[in-house]
């Protein structure tokens, strides 16, 4: 985008594009971070260390099967089209998912966001942040260092298999069923190619200790702070080392105006269209003071404004002249 450009001449359309070679860059950044963590762990033999590293692996976890399964989900990653599910195995199966099953679990968040069509307020009612004397510390850090994201995780994941599966067989829908099936035979040849190998603990204390345990801490964390307790109904975390690990994920409220834009111009479509958006995060910290705030002295009609403002189509993608 030329930076002749005035804000008031910049229109969504000019951040929308696809990078085939920045999409692949990321996912192979992510998964070299995962091996070069777990072989450095297994080369230190200390339990100290890998208590470190599987954090720093769930770390990389969820920038791959959160931060970019949620990009392909609006595919934003490759030129083609159908690459997006093709490669779902790279990024999506190892985290116990199809892409088709994100993508009907999330994009109703778009279009419904804060209705009854969107999952978010189920989710904040289920953990409780709904409740006038919540103990947000407790929920959102001693409870899943405690193992109850954990849980959460398992629950959640195998209730969606199941309404997947539900599903393909009562719509006849064959591409899901594949999908299914494929995610079945994935988890097949891995774990018992583990198994010949010797070195299912690996997988275990490498893969599932982390994932369970860590990525469900991370992606409890970021379902939060996303949207709880916000003037505008989403939240944007701009501090540049989280943006750079996660792909700019923290760029949420831009990300809903127009979910077309690749995370790699997410910073400058935040500075065309919303840098003046009340609910601007500098950091973790900063998050944390936002979500404790009381915000019940603003009026529904703003934030009823700013949620249809929100929802999914409301930016056009090209100027209506």
């Amino acid at each position: 985008m030329s930076e002749s450009k005035s804000r008031t001449q910049v229109k969504p359309i000019d951040f929308v594009e696809r990078n085939n070679w920045k999409a692949f860059r990321e996912i192979i950044r992510d998964w070299l971070a995962i091996f070069l963590i777990i072989a450095f762990s297994i080369w230190a033999d200390n339990i100290f260390v890998y208590l470190i590293c599987i954090w720093f692996i769930g770390i990389f976890q969820f920038a791959l099967g959160e931060a970019l399964v949620h990009e392909a989900v609006h595919y934003n990653l490759f030129t083609q089209k159908s690459w997006h599910d093709r490669l779902d195995f790279i990024y999506c199966f190892p985290f116990l998912r199809t892409l088709a099953s994100y993508r009907k679990h999330h994009l109703p968040h778009h279009k419904y966001l804060w209705t009854e069509n969107d999952y978010i307020p189920k989710e904040y009612e289920y953990l409780g942040l709904n409740k006038k004397n919540k103990k947000l510390f407790l929920i959102l850090f001693i409870y899943p260092l405690l193992g109850f994201s954990a849980i959460h995780f398992v629950v959640e994941a195998f209730y969606d298999l199941f309404q997947d599966f539900t599903t393909s067989i009562e719509e006849k829908n064959g591409s899901l069923f594949k999908s299914l099936i494929q995610l079945c035979l994935f988890w097949f040849v891995i774990i018992y190619s583990f198994y010949l190998s010797g070195n299912l603990n690996l997988l275990l204390l490498y893969w599932f200790v982390p994932l369970l345990w860590c990525y469900s801490f991370y992606s409890l964390f970021g379902e939060v702070q996303e949207h709880f307790n916000t003037l505008s109904g989403a939240r944007s975390n701009i501090n540049p080392v989280i943006n750079l690990i996660f792909h700019n994920g923290g760029y949420h409220y831009v990300h809903h105006l127009c979910a077309t834009i690749p995370w790699y111009n997410l910073p400058k479509a935040h500075q065309a269209f919303c840098s003046d958006n009340p609910d601007i995060s500098q950091g973790i910290f900063d998050t944390y003071r936002q979500l404790t705030h009381n915000n019940r002295d603003i009026k529904s009609p703003k934030i009823v404004k700013e949620l249809n403002i929100l929802r999914a189509g409301h930016l056009p993608l090209i100027s209506s002249k």
